[in-house]
């Protein structure tokens, strides 16, 4: 384990479990509803549901359903958060980490250019292409000029400095 690492980020994000969600959400056999919601982080919803024995138990029947849902949006919320953190490799099981990235694969070199130039109208250029996708310049000039060909792009000059953009039909 890299401890230069651990020290310069101690917040730790543990991984919730489904059958822990399960048991606290059985506490509403004893009239205490939405424990599961508190203990995976939705504090609002969860309050409500103390306040109105989970929503008069309509919801906490509805929960029974969505709980697995919930701590996989829980996790996937807190594996972002160490990604964005640069540790996740002291706290996460490799198989989840496979399960998650599986679950929001990313983005293709295409899928990420034809976003950005429908994210700027006004057109887009070789270099920020290259910026979002971390492409070679051969590479990304071989890439537009498919999309160009292929219709899913078109190319014209920058009216004011003449060079080539690249904007979606």
């Amino acid at each position: 384990m890299n401890k230069s690492k651990t020290i310069n980020n101690p917040k730790v994000y543990e991984t919730k479990n489904t059958g822990m969600a399960y048991l606290l959400w059985c506490s509403s056999f004893l009239g205490i509803c939405g424990l599961h919601r508190l203990y995976l982080g939705k504090y609002v919803t969860g309050s409500l549901w103390l306040a109105t024995f989970g929503l008069f138990g309509i919801g906490q029947f509805f929960d029974v359903f969505f709980i697995p849902g919930m701590v996989e949006q829980k996790n996937l919320k807190n594996f972002k958060k160490q990604l964005d953190s640069g540790d996740i490799y002291n706290y996460f099981p490799q198989e989840q980490i496979v399960r998650m990235l599986e679950t929001n694969p990313p983005k293709s070199d295409t899928q990420i250019i034809l976003q950005l130039a429908k994210e700027n109208p006004d057109g887009i250029s070789i270099a920020d292409c290259i910026i979002a996708t971390n492409k070679t310049v051969s590479e990304m000039k071989e890439l537009l000029k498919t999309l160009y060909k292929e219709g899913l792009l078109e190319m014209e000059n920058h009216p004011e400095t003449g060079a080539v953009i690249y904007k979606v039909f």
